[in-house]
């Protein structure tokens, strides 16, 4: 194995090890996750947490110890704490796993944990969530338990953009649980999604109109100007406004009759 390959295989069970501490230390602080970056000052550790004050504590003595722990333990140089608070934690996946991991260790149902985390989820406004609890959860027979609600994508880009996962475990008396947690976001970009724009509908649409009354109002004037022939509008002309006080609709029998008479 070349020290390369050792090297990166170290610091992938050092960032494990680290979650871990974190996530057992945390646990009711709402734990979403650690970042790790490094910086020519040290390494500078991004917490996310839906109650930032828990993990300060008070005073800042609760992340002091924590550093204390990272440097000590863990061997971080110069580790340089910053939290990070969720804004939605009830659609983050890892916070929820967490929380369902809670509420198990402490002797609640996983039914009605389970549906309780779902509604919570559904409640807050996301598209899908879908929850996995797999273990020995009612007998010595190991199975596996699946809560879902919405839609939730299982391939394809909008699986791996638009759908968070979150992984927690709970250890009991008949084993250990494993739960897996799933929140599809409701701005989520399905690919058979239709979004109309409404202001170029309503602008192709006034200008389709606009046409429409042109072409009507050309139609009528030609249809006025063709209403004559011109020998029927030479005949007009030569007719005297005044010798035309009436015109007669009557039929040519009658006109004839009429002639016949004044004879």
């Amino acid at each position: 194995m070349s020290p390369l390959v050792k090297n990166f295989i170290e610091q992938g069970i050092k960032l494990m090890q680290i979650n871990e501490y974190l996530r057992s230390e945390l646990v009711r602080a709402g734990f979403a996750g650690v970042e790790l970056q490094r910086t020519p000052l040290g390494v500078r550790i991004t917490l996310k947490t839906s109650r930032p004050g828990l993990v300060i504590g008070k005073g800042g003595k609760r992340i002091q110890e924590i550093t204390d722990v990272l440097q000590d333990r863990f061997g971080l140089e110069m580790p340089q704490i910053e939290v990070e608070e969720v804004t939605e934690p009830d659609l983050d996946a890892q916070i929820m796993a967490e929380r369902l991991a809670y509420s198990l260790d402490r002797g609640r149902h996983y039914r009605r944990a389970g549906y309780y985390i779902l509604r919570k989820v559904m409640d807050a406004g996301a598209r899908g969530v879908e929850i996995i609890i797999s273990g020995k959860v009612t007998s010595q027979r190991a199975r596996v338990q699946i809560f879902r609600a919405g839609t939730m994508s299982k391939s394809g880009q909008t699986a791996q953009e638009g759908v968070d996962k979150g992984v927690a475990q709970c250890i009991q008396k008949s084993g250990v649980l494993g739960i897996i947690v799933k929140i599809m976001r409701a701005n989520t970009k399905m690919g058979d999604d239709i979004k109309i724009r409404e202001n170029l509908l309503a602008k192709a649409q006034a200008e389709e109109e606009a046409k429409l009354a042109k072409t009507r109002a050309d139609y009528i004037i030609e249809e006025e100007e063709g209403i004559l022939s011109k020998e029927e509008k030479k005949l007009l002309d030569e007719v005297d406004e005044e010798d035309t006080s009436e015109i007669s609709l009557n039929s040519d029998k009658e006109i004839e009759k009429l002639e016949s008479d004044e004879e």
